[in-house]
Order: structure tokens, then sequence, then C-alpha cells
């Protein structure tokens, strides 16, 4: 049984009023606070059909110079609903083993890394530092999630995806990325906007 880290909807949601749904650069901190106070561990099975809780996922983005990783989960990738999406960003779930040694904020940050690592090979030295949050409650997949953003910046353009047979990855100009955005998942398409905007 999977156990993952959940808070109550109506705290998560408090720093992202009145309009909660989108991209909110800037507001991590103060919703990485609210996880730290009012997080806990939740059966997944059970938080995956329970609106009051908001599953925290942190979220990130692959970058070098002025280009972006770009993601294409294949038809073996595991999660039905995102087959042949595109996605510029890398994470997941953060588990008990998470929170080990420290606050359920740092728990976030040490799932991110996690995550990056079982999916990428990162062979590269990189900076990696969180810049804002994710919801998107329009739709029953969104309205059981929310996203702590990071932003990795590498040193140089090594960096390539661990299971090839589910998920393909390639550096992309920033300035090419809005090209993708009929193919990309939520979360991806709200980052595009905020960030590279279509011409």
């Amino acid at each position: 049984m999977e156990r993952v880290l959940v808070v109550p909807t109506q705290l998560a949601l408090v720093h992202l009023e009145p309009h909660p749904d989108g991209f909110h650069p800037g507001l991590e901190k103060a919703c990485l606070g609210v996880v730290a106070r009012h997080g806990f561990f939740e059966d997944r099975t059970a938080a995956e059909s329970n609106p009051e809780l908001k599953q925290i996922i942190p979220y990130g983005m692959v970058l070098w110079q002025d280009q972006v990783l770009l993601l294409k989960r294949l038809r073996l990738g595991g999660e039905t609903r995102l087959y042949d999406k595109a996605s510029v960003g890398v994470g997941g779930h953060v588990n008990p083993p998470d929170a080990d040694g420290g606050g359920l904020d740092e728990a976030v940050a040490r799932a991110f890394e996690r995550e990056l690592h079982e999916e990428l090979y990162i062979e590269s030295a990189y900076q990696s530092d969180a810049v804002g949050v994710l919801n998107d409650d329009s739709n029953p997949v969104g309205r059981v999630h929310m996203g702590i953003v990071y932003r990795l910046e590498l040193e140089e353009p090594r960096a390539r995806v661990r299971e090839s047979e589910r998920l393909l990855g390639s550096f992309v100009p920033q300035a090419q990325v809005f090209r993708h955005r009929l193919s990309l998942e939520t979360w991806s398409g709200m980052l595009q906007e905020h960030y590279w905007p279509s011409k």
C-alpha cells in the first residue's frame, strides 16, 4: 500500500485565492509552510478519489542555457491518462521515506531529487530551486493534486531518460516550446503559457 503526502484542500488553496487555478510563481514558500504544518500521509488509492485532499507533487523543469528538456510518454508509459502527452516536468508523489530526518516541506524537495534520478540520468552538475505552485481544479485528476514547481539548471546538456521504452526525451529551444502546446499535459501547458507564451 503506497502512502502519499497530502494536505486538506481548503488549507492547500488558501494562498492561491481568489483564482486558484494556474501557475502561481513565488508562492512556493507559503504553500510549503502549509505542507509543513498540516500535511500528513494517506493511502494513495483513497487520496485519488477524495477531492477534500490535495496530493503534493514536486514537478521540475530541466533546463540548459536556452533549452528545456521535453518529455513524451509512450504507450508503455504506465499512466494511461498521459499516453502520447508531452511534458516539461519531471516529478511524482512524496512518500514517507522522503520525510526521514526532516520536516514535510523538506520531504518535498527530497522527493523531487528522488523522482528526478528515477526518471533521468543526470550527468551534469546542476542547481535546483522551487519557483512556484501549480493547481488545476478543472478536471478530476487536477482536483486531487497540487504541484510544487522546481527549476533545475544544468551546467552541461547531459540528461537523458532512464526507461527509453516508456519515455522519450530531448532538449528543445525554449522559444519553440509553444509549438508543442496542443500535446502538453495540463500542468506543462500552464508553465508553457507563463515561461514560453505562444507568439
